[in-house]
This record gives structure tokens, sequence and C-alpha cells, in this order.
């Protein structure tokens, strides 16, 4: 499936970065099926994103195939790359869209194939020029701090040869949140899907009142008509 905007409601829009071939098998158990053996950083690098600005109120979401044991709380961060198709952070470096203190839509996410349930409201804005994107993870909270249980819950993968066209790299068990990324692997990268509120149009000003011309007669009209005047007594 090729990256791109969808039309959701009147009032939102969707961008889904999806596998055009999904990796088969159990899903994934992190970053959202186990809260303690990927800290302090796990994360997905994808390429040939398109330009979005992201807002408070917006969502980024995930798709998970199995639900977890305990709600899933965690820190979402993004940033551009350096290059479309590398993982090397953009010197402005990451901006924190969802702290681990909010709980995402369906905080344990549920086993529907393809809905991207697991949705985190955006609590700082983002705007992304297009190209390469990390999507960064950190700071498990709550019960899923402790959560042990390693269940493979994400589903909707790929590895960086899925025809899409999107995938770099996971990586995770990174200790400084920045490239070069510890234990990076071509594969097992989860899609997403942002859900853009549209702006809301500006109202247009009251219309402008065409006003009347009013007629200046000259001097020797008045006089013509005073005249016709005269004459009909």
């Amino acid at each position: 499936m090729l990256a791109g905007f969808s039309t959701m409601t009147a009032q939102a829009s969707t961008l889904t970065i999806n596998p055009a071939s999904p990796e088969g098998g159990s899903g994934n158990n992190f970053p959202f099926g186990v809260g303690n053996n990927w800290p302090p950083y796990a994360g997905f690098v994808y390429k040939n994103v398109p330009a979005f600005n992201l807002k408070t109120g917006d969502t980024i979401a995930f798709d998970l195939g199995v639900q977890n044991g305990v709600n899933i709380q965690l820190q979402i961060d993004m940033a551009a790359t350096t290059v479309n198709g590398g993982d090397v952070q953009a010197p402005a470096g990451f901006t924190t869209l969802a702290p681990n203190t909010v709980l995402p839509q369906n905080p344990r996410g549920d086993t529907t194939n393809g809905d991207y349930e697991l949705a985190f409201p955006v609590q700082i804005p983002f705007n992304f020029p297009g190209g390469g994107l990390i999507i960064r993870f950190s700071s498990p909270g709550g019960a899923f701090a402790g959560d042990a249980l390693g269940e493979g819950v994400l589903v909707n993968r790929a590895n960086s040869a899925d025809p899409s066209g999107n995938f770099v790299e996971r990586f995770n068990g990174d200790t400084d949140g920045g490239a070069p990324w510890s234990n990076a692997f071509p594969g097992e990268i989860g899609g997403f899907r942002l859900t853009i509120a549209d702006s809301p149009s500006q109202p247009s000003g009251p219309a402008a009142k065409c006003k009347k011309k009013k007629k200046h007669r000259s001097a020797s009209a008045s006089k013509k008509r005073k005249c016709k005047k005269k004459k009909h007594r």
C-alpha cells in the first residue's frame, strides 16, 4: 500500500504507512507487548513519508492483533532524518508527541487486524517536511513499566524490502536515544497511522455594500428644468 493521505471524515484526514507485504507469524513483542526489556530506547525508521503537520489532539496509532495484559503507557517522540533512507536524526532533534502519562485509546489494543486502534493523542505539535522519519519509544509508565510477559502483539509489520518503499529498520535497547542505534535490524518494523484534524475554514467577512452613486446635475441642466416649468404656467 502506497503512503498517502485519505479523507476519513469531513473534519479529519489520515496518513497510513502500512506494509504492502506484511510479515507473517506472531506479532513482535516490543515496544507494545513488554515494558521491561527494550528500554531505554526503541524505535522504527521509515523513508518516503509524505509531509504532514501534527497538531495537539491529533493521533498517532499502531495496529495490535493481540491484546496486551496491561495498559500500554510510553513516551513517543518523532524526528526527521538527515537524508531520506538514512537513520540519523536531523539536527533539530526529537519532539515528544505523547508523554508516558497519557493513555492511548484502546490502551491494551484489540484483536482486529488493520484497524490501527492503539491511538496516542498528540500533546505537542510537530511539522514534518517529508522524507525519512524516526519514531522513538521510551520511558514505559504505570503497570507497563513492569510488564515482563513478552506478548507478541504488533501486527502489520514489514522489513526493509517491503514493496511499499517506506520501511528502513527498527532498533531497541539503545542507551542514549540517538544514532548510531543499538541492535538495529531491517525487519519487524511496525506500520503507523496519523489522524490529522483539518484546520477550520476562516469565516468570510460581511459582504461589502454597494453605495448608490448620486447623480450630479450640471448647473445648465437645472436652468433648463426651471425654464420648462415657467413655460407651462
